[in-house]
């Protein structure tokens, strides 16, 4: 029977190799799904830096607020004469992270956003499609409908298992949480690195992998509750955790004055920000205001109101003082963004998240210094892994550097970059050779980046909406110009101490 099932050298060796690249497949894209959480901690800033140009304010009076509504109502009257009404339409209130103040409406395939000059007219057209860009291919790697939120999910609870199961593999791991071996191989240098960094930001990925969990499989858990508790009925949840959605009429109605609302919620709610609102089926007897309030000094996402037509409260989310299921399900979104505590904690949160970089690169090298111990060497999937490591930052820069020139379809230029670094990769055998002419490209492209951003805006670019993600790319390029050239010491180092290793390790002609 054994004969049957034994399995030919080659068979063993490709079922090894697929494996390992599986594995690899796998590390990819939990690094790819860390470094874009690191720059998607400063969402709110890139979107700012891609139109510094706006006029910036923390206040919008509510009369301005009506007219730009109406402004917007008129405009998709006069462009879009064949169109059917919006269906829905909203303002992004100003605040202190993102002070500008902006109007938009979709129907159908339509849709429609500009930003508002103080007097209520309509200004430039908002254009934050890179920001956006970037944000999906880290909640859902850009893939359409649920699935893509779903995987990531699963990548979030994987992560999860690794961090358990890492501090489980090393019991020392505590007790050794100052030890850094600085002057070992290079491969001793990475475990120390790895193990250290791992121990002290233990907390940090934890939160970060369980919230991303719940994000990614929030729709999953959903049903499984709704199928567990109430017989498959998903809007029992739904309707707890979300405000209802009303029944369109389709009968015409003068459009509803928003002014009292904002102007009665403000005194009656002087603790919270408000900083959007909607209205479903606007100018119908339908017509629902939706507004959306920050809670300045609580990790909770936001608290929701509905209001009328006639601008009675219908409905009060209360996601703050509900149970303890609703509070901790409505703190992960701020928790998993770092958006709290202003930018010491984004500052921080990227720090800690170069960390969860870091380790995920050096976790694999890891693996494959100790393939090469045993006497397994996987030179294609080594390069292949310095495409994933340099080449996903290399080609998220490249699709900024184009979408700041002109707009175009930023997920094939992803992809497409992604996919010609890999197969450059494969073709250039030299591994060193590769690894600087990636770290090389990454710091030009990001160069050429503020380059273009000065060229294109010019004093803007200096400006309070722009200066901070400028200053973090020239940290970056110093930081990589840095890494380079310590890279270059310590490997040359490495190098020697492992030849005098090898010599003193090697036996004498009397033994």
């Amino acid at each position: 029977m054994s004969k049957l099932f034994k399995l030919s050298a080659n068979t063993v060796r490709a079922s090894l190799n697929a494996h390992s690249g599986l594995g690899l497949f796998i590390a990819a894209l939990l690094y790819l799904v860390c470094i874009t959480g690191v720059i998607s901690v400063f969402y709110p800033d890139f979107e700012r830096w891609e139109q510094p140009q706006i006029h910036e304010t923390t206040h919008a009076d509510p009369i301005a607020i009506q007219k730009g509504l109406e402004n917007l109502l008129d405009w998709h009257k006069q462009h879009n004469p064949d169109a059917k009404p919006f269906e829905d339409i909203w303002v992004g209130l100003p605040t202190v992270e993102m002070p500008r103040f902006s109007v938009g409406g979709h129907i159908d395939v339509i849709e429609a956003q500009f930003f508002v000059n103080t007097d209520g007219t309509l200004g430039e057209k908002v254009d934050h499609e890179w920001t956006h860009f970037l944000v999906k291919l880290h909640y859902a790697l850009t893939i359409p409908g649920i699935w893509g939120m779903v995987v990531v999910g699963v990548i979030g609870m994987v992560l999860v298992g690794m961090i358990i199961s890492g501090i489980a593999a090393h019991p020392t791991i505590f007790k050794n949480a100052f030890s850094l071996r600085i002057n070992r191989g290079q491969r001793q240098q990475q475990v120390d690195l790895h193990n250290r960094i791992g121990v002290w930001s233990t907390p940090f990925m934890l939160a970060i992998a369980i919230t991303g969990a719940l994000i990614g499989l929030s729709q999953i858990i959903l049903f499984v509750f709704a199928s567990s508790f109430f017989k498959g009925d998903t809007t029992k949840i739904t309707s707890e955790l979300y405000l209802p959605h009303p029944e369109a009429t389709n009968v015409a109605a003068p459009f509803m004055n928003v002014a009292p609302i904002l102007e009665k919620f403000t005194r009656e709610h002087p603790d919270l920000l408000p900083y959007y609102f909607s209205i479903h089926f606007p100018e119908t007897t339908a017509q629902t205001v939706e507004l959306g309030a920050y809670l300045p000094d609580r990790l909770v996402w936001y608290d929701a109101f509905q209001f009328n037509l006639h601008g009675e409260q219908i409905k009060h989310l209360n996601w703050p003082d509900g149970d303890i299921g609703m509070q901790i399900y409505a703190s992960t979104y701020r928790l998993h963004f770092g958006h709290f505590g202003g930018l010491p904690v984004k500052m921080l949160y990227a720090i800690l998240g170069l960390g969860m970089c870091f380790m995920c690169a050096t976790g694999m090298n890891i693996w494959f210094r100790r393939q090469q111990q045993a006497g397994n060497t996987y030179p294609k999937l080594e390069r292949s892994w310095l495409a994933v490591v340099w080449g996903f930052p290399l080609a998220i820069a490249i699709s900024l550097l184009v979408d700041v020139w002109w707009s175009t379809q930023l997920v094939a230029v992803f992809w497409g970059s992604s996919l010609l670094i890999f197969i450059a990769a494969l073709a250039i055998t030299n591994r060193q050779i590769l690894s600087i002419s990636l770290r090389l490209a990454l710091i030009a492209s990001i160069v050429l980046i503020l380059v273009i951003h000065v060229i294109k805006f010019g004093s803007n670019s200096f400006s309070d909406a722009s200066l901070l993600i400028n200053i973090l790319f020239v940290i970056a390029v110093a930081l990589l110009g840095l890494g380079l050239g310590l890279g270059s010491t310590l490997n040359r180092r490495s190098l020697s101490k492992e030849q005098e290793n090898a010599v003193t390790e090697m036996p004498s002609v009397a033994d």
